[in-house]
């Protein structure tokens, strides 16, 4: 699950790897989804549409009903630009909770932390 507060080019390659990810994984029962912590406007709508079309995303993108605090059960770090939660049967696993747009860096220790959790 991405969590997030922007849709800039670092989001971008995460949520690409992440898609890429999901596919090559599907028969192991991997998902995953985009949250676009914003209110859910038609105008934030349009830009999840123009998001996931320009950067070729088929994993889906969603507003919460609840706006952009995100839902209160997941305890988001609100001072969190991009917030990825690696869960397995609704246990976190790992959970990563970046204060500024994805470096590849952390693209790859999102997809390291994946690949670990379909190993257990």
């Amino acid at each position: 699950m991405i969590f997030t507060r922007t849709l800039d080019d670092g989001l971008a390659s995460l949520v690409r790897a992440a898609d890429k990810f999901v596919a090559e994984n599907k028969a192991k029962g991997m998902t995953s989804f985009v949250v676009l912590l914003e209110e859910p406007t038609e105008a934030n709508k349009a830009k999840l549409v123009e998001f996931a079309k320009s950067n070729n995303i088929s994993i889906p993108l969603t507003i919460p009903a609840a706006g952009a605090r995100g839902p209160e059960s997941y305890g988001l770090n609100p001072r969190a630009k991009v917030t990825v939660l690696v869960a397995r049967r609704k246990v976190v696993k790992a959970n990563f909770a970046l204060a500024d747009s994805p470096t590849q860096a952390d693209v790859e220790a999102v997809i390291k932390a994946a690949k670990e959790m379909l190993g257990d």
